[in-house]
């Protein structure tokens, strides 16, 4: 049986609380009044917040002291079943609103989200890849394997995806840092085998999955979903099996952020390098840098855009090579990132006995040497670009609710060109055309009791235009005196 993807009604859901310290659990379903789950590909933990309308006493009662657990079973009418359990971490906005009655929020968060505040790191990583770090932090310091039950609903045993390895070596003494950190720390430095240029990678937590993987692998994949701004005429485009992909209507379309030049200059989109800082040889490679390692160690806005990978219907700059922006030559103090570490120079390699380099730091022993010495990477500066570059335009759609839709997917976002248009919609129109592809990089679950409302918001990122933005005249425009 075909299902429609346009209805926002219909979300079948149980919310449990339950605790050590209550004597039994409690089905939260009849005084909720509205609930929110977050999942955010820059988070990296999955989120939920659930307002309460209570008469019966629940935070004396139950208690709510934190330690509690929120189990959210949920789905779509004739959907997968979806199971996502958080972690009660406090309790916000309480106030009366008559006798023995009260408002308030309860935020949680998922279990290894939880588990990464807790969590100390105190391990070396000698000449590991980089995933091959991460793996082994999260499965020894965020989640328990052996809690999984593979026959779970989606969400109920999470495990962690890498569709894409890494293969640098990369060494790291871990102490005592939670996990977190120490995964961002080495997710800077990871180098894709398939994308070695640049190599950006994430690590978050969605519905489905945990993932690590760089960003040009998203750009690479199928198209999940089309979104139409207005409901199509054609009954079979909205009608699931019946295309090549399901379709759905926006009841909401926003952009959130458009640009601000100045902070992403400051960030080093336009233009940035790496520089290194030698603790141990005492040396300190700063701009400007000479000519052949400009080329590897600089990102030029103006110079490498095109060895970059884009997203469908893109590869136009935001910023033109006319304007200050794209002349800017100067990679400022701002656009720096310094690497402190024992770092090798390009195409150098320390020797087994070091001892040369340290003659004037008299007494060495015999055999003294470099342990496991790091090279600074030639995609670090495009990654910087890549990875910031990706939140300069950013749109917002509201559609019918999707269960199914997770943080990674590939979207097409449709708007039709009619006679009369607001203002979003002509502002789509001028930067992307009439269809183009987005990168889902944020999505907020959100259900209203009151009106059973079931709707699902979409941050939707693109890294560059779809069209080239050309000025146009204006309709009152009666020219000049």
């Amino acid at each position: 049986m075909s299902r429609e993807f346009y209805e926002s009604y219909g979300l079948d859901y149980e919310l449990t609380l339950s605790s050590p310290l209550a004597t039994q659990s409690l089905v939260l379903n009849l005084i909720v009044i509205e609930l929110n789950q977050y999942e955010d590909m820059f988070g990296p933990f999955m989120r939920m917040e659930v307002v309460i309308n209570d008469s019966m006493g629940l935070l004396d009662k139950f208690p709510l002291v934190g330690d509690e657990t929120l189990t959210f079973k949920y789905k779509n009418p004739n959907g997968a079943n979806f199971n996502q359990i958080y972690l009660v971490y406090k309790v916000s906005g309480r106030q009366g609103i008559k006798d023995r009655a009260q408002v308030y929020t309860l935020h949680a968060i998922s279990q290894p989200g939880h588990t990464n505040s807790l969590e100390s790191v105190y391990a070396p990583f000698i000449e590991k890849k980089p995933h091959e770090i991460v793996e082994t932090v999260f499965k020894n310091y965020m989640f328990d394997l052996q809690k999984i039950d593979i026959n779970a609903p989606i969400g109920g045993g999470k495990r962690l995806k890498i569709p894409e390895v890494t293969d640098n070596p990369y060494t790291v003494v871990a102490t005592g840092q939670n996990p977190l950190k120490l995964i961002n720390q080495v997710t800077k430095e990871a180098r894709s085998t398939k994308y070695p240029n640049p190599s950006t990678y994430v690590f978050y937590e969605s519905s489905d999955s945990f993932y690590f993987t760089p960003l040009p692998w998203f750009y690479e994949q199928e198209i999940k979903y089309e979104f139409f701004l207005s409901v199509p005429k054609e009954e079979e485009q909205m009608i699931e099996g019946k295309g090549a992909f399901p379709a759905r209507s926006i009841a909401n379309i926003k952009f959130l952020d458009s640009f601000d030049n100045i902070d992403q200059a400051h960030r080093g989109v336009y233009y940035n390098e790496v520089n290194v800082i030698d603790p141990i040889l005492k040396r300190f490679k700063v701009h400007p840098l000479k000519k052949p390692d400009k080329k590897k160690f600089q990102f030029d806005y103006k110079k490498n855009w095109d060895e970059l990978k884009h997203l469908p219907n893109s590869g136009k700059k935001f910023v033109s090579e006319q304007g200050p922006l794209g002349k800017t030559k100067k990679a400022y103090s701002s656009h720096r990132r310094l690497l402190l570490s024992q770092i090798e120079e390009d195409n150098e390699n320390y020797p087994v006995d070091s001892s040369a380099y340290f003659k004037e730091m008299q007494p060495i022993k015999s055999g003294d040497q470099l342990n496991a010495p790091r090279k600074r990477e030639s995609f670090l500066a495009k990654s910087v670009h890549e990875l910031n570059n990706l939140n300069t335009n950013v749109i917002e759609i509201t559609t019918p609710g999707i269960p199914e839709i997770f943080v990674g997917n590939l979207i097409k976002i449709k708007v039709p060109q009619p006679t009369q248009i607001d203002d979003e919609t002509n502002k789509f129109l001028f930067l992307y055309g009439q269809e183009a592809t987005f990168l889902i990089t944020a999505i907020r679950l959100n259900y209203v009791t009151s009106a059973d409302t079931y709707t699902t918001v979409l941050s939707c990122s693109k890294e560059s235009l779809g069209i080239e933005p050309k000025g146009k005249k204006f309709d009152n425009d009666q020219g000049t005196s």
